[in-house]
């Protein structure tokens, strides 16, 4: 075909697109576009019976780039889970050969060889070439009205850039020979070496700077994440509270507090130094709110204040869990009667609100309750703070569920979903088991998949990132850091960024 790449490689006929990424580094937009012009000819000229194998093969380790620029699809059967970058948001309602999820694949496809990544990072942002962003974004957009609808429409989207690229690069040469000439006469009035020490030093610049960049990318994991802010209304993220003894870290925006084996310690969230603060008072369900730290112990609710470590009673924990929600006090007695309580923080009073409730990841949002309710087999349900006008918001069996921003974020062991307050509008955000939704300002915290890997997805569902690529039982959210167990670890606690840097365990 007119205007095929060649590859120089010495040892190797051909290579996976995986393989170049990983020893040549990102590929330029006119390979990327002859590489994706051919796949899009392939799969235009599939049989019906075999459009679902081929589907399989669009992703890095399966499309095979020979030396002289043919390109073909392998045969590798590849997990499910691999292929969760190359998948749209709503496959749950889609086949694995549908048209939106072919071009969804080859815009994954395309990210992954112009950056290294794999729907880590928005297109827009991270590329220079804004014809290819354009590309992916069509490919990859949230909605799948907004992408190409077929494989034919986006083979002449990329036929249409490769000839502006063509064009672009006859009038570059073009250029440049005229350049070359005028400046000809100049350079030869200079001394040789005074010509070639500035063409090294221009070379080495220009090479310096690509490794450079190319290096520097690849050391900043979970670009465009950002941590979740501080809420002094709120002790701690609602999707912090779905854990067994509740919250066990929460942010200050001064630091992090966390408990670990019963004392209460504090964090720099720019150092990451700990010092203790409490020490072996049995603390869980931890809270931050008007300059102290909350937290119960199996007698009573203590609060400390975080820069002169002095604790005090506030009132009795009844073994339960302590909620801050909206500048009000609740402790949900789960240990014993399963009676939900406020507390009047002037006198530390308790009323009871409502009789006895078995609640899992219960959310406490605008006077309203939102829960699991295992006697109904894991659905959601709504009441409110008495327990009254019980409504039933989605049948089924749920792991877990977070209350944003007037949606509900919930998690089955097939799927995560987005739906509205009253069940309405459910979308699909991934299409792998999930579990402990954690949603705020920063964006989509959650475990996923088989592997339980802790990952992180922003708002809109478009861009998605692994932070833990090790099994994880619970995490807890906390400005800019996580706080999980490490399964491998023997479910320890382990403590890490956002962006996945400085993972390591938590010591005394």
């Amino acid at each position: 075909m007119h205007g095929k790449p060649r590859f120089a490689w010495r040892d190797k006929t051909e290579r996976t697109v995986s393989e170049i990424v990983a020893e040549d580094g990102i590929l330029s937009s006119r390979d990327i576009l002859f590489i994706v012009e051919q796949l899009c000819i392939l799969l235009g000229n599939r049989q019906p019976e075999d459009a679902e194998e081929r589907w399989g093969c669009i992703h890095p380790d399966a499309i095979v780039v020979q030396r002289g620029g043919d390109v073909r699809m392998g045969n590798r059967d590849l997990p499910l889970s691999s292929m969760s970058a190359y998948l749209p948001p709503e496959l749950g309602r889609t086949g694995l050969a549908s048209p939106d999820t072919q071009v969804y694949a080859l815009g994954t496809l395309m990210l992954y060889m112009a950056t290294g990544q794999e729907g880590r990072v928005d297109a827009d942002t991270a590329l220079a070439d804004h014809a290819l962003a354009a590309l992916i974004g069509r490919c990859t957009a949230f909605d799948p009205k907004d992408r190409f609808q077929d494989i034919g429409e986006l083979l002449a989207a990329v036929r249409r850039e490769r000839w502006v690229w063509k064009r672009a690069i006859s009038a570059s040469l073009a250029v440049v020979c005229v350049c070359l000439l005028a400046a000809s006469f100049v350079f030869l009035w200079r001394e040789g070496a005074a010509q070639g020490g500035v063409a090294g030093e221009s070379d080495a610049f220009g090479s310096g700077y690509a490794d450079g960049y190319r290096q520097g990318f690849s050391d900043a994991p979970g670009i465009g994440i950002a941590g979740a802010s501080f809420d002094a209304r709120n002790g701690s993220l609602a999707g912090n509270m779905a854990a067994d003894e509740g919250p066990c870290a929460a942010y200050s925006g001064e630091g992090v507090s966390f408990v670990l084996d019963g004392s209460v310690f504090q964090m720099d969230p720019h150092t990451g130094a700990v010092k203790i603060v409490a020490s072996d008072i049995g603390a869980y369900s931890l809270q931050y709110y008007d300059g102290w730290i909350y937290c119960c112990t199996e007698d009573d609710i203590v609060r400390i204040d975080p820069k002169t470590a002095t604790a005090e009673t506030v009132c009795d924990s009844r073994g339960g869990q302590l909620y801050i929600v909206d500048d009000a006090f609740y402790l949900y007695d789960s240990a014993g009667t399963g009676y939900l309580y406020r507390i009047d923080p002037g006198t530390w009073a308790m009323t009871q609100l409502n009789g006895a409730m078995e609640y899992r990841c219960l959310n406490i949002v605008d006077g309203k309750l939102y829960y699991v309710d295992p006697s109904r087999g894991g659905s959601i349900c709504s009441s409110d703070l008495d327990g009254g006008n019980v409504s039933l918001i989605s049948s089924g069996s749920y792991t877990g569920l977070c209350v944003y921003d007037g949606r509900i974020y919930a998690a089955t062991e097939d799927e995560l979903i987005r739906m509205d307050l009253n069940g309405g509008n459910p979308q699909v955000m991934s299409a792998l088991p999930a579990y402990s939704p954690n949603v705020s300002d920063g964006g989509i915290f959650y475990i996923s998949g088989s592997g339980r890997t802790l990952e992180w997805m922003s708002l809109d569902g478009r861009r998605r990132y692994t932070v833990v690529s090790t099994r994880t039982d619970s995490f807890n959210v906390a400005g800019a850091w996580i706080l999980y167990r490490n399964e491998e670890d023997g479910g320890t606690l382990w403590r890490v960024r956002i962006s996945g840097a400085d993972n390591a365990r938590v010591a005394r």
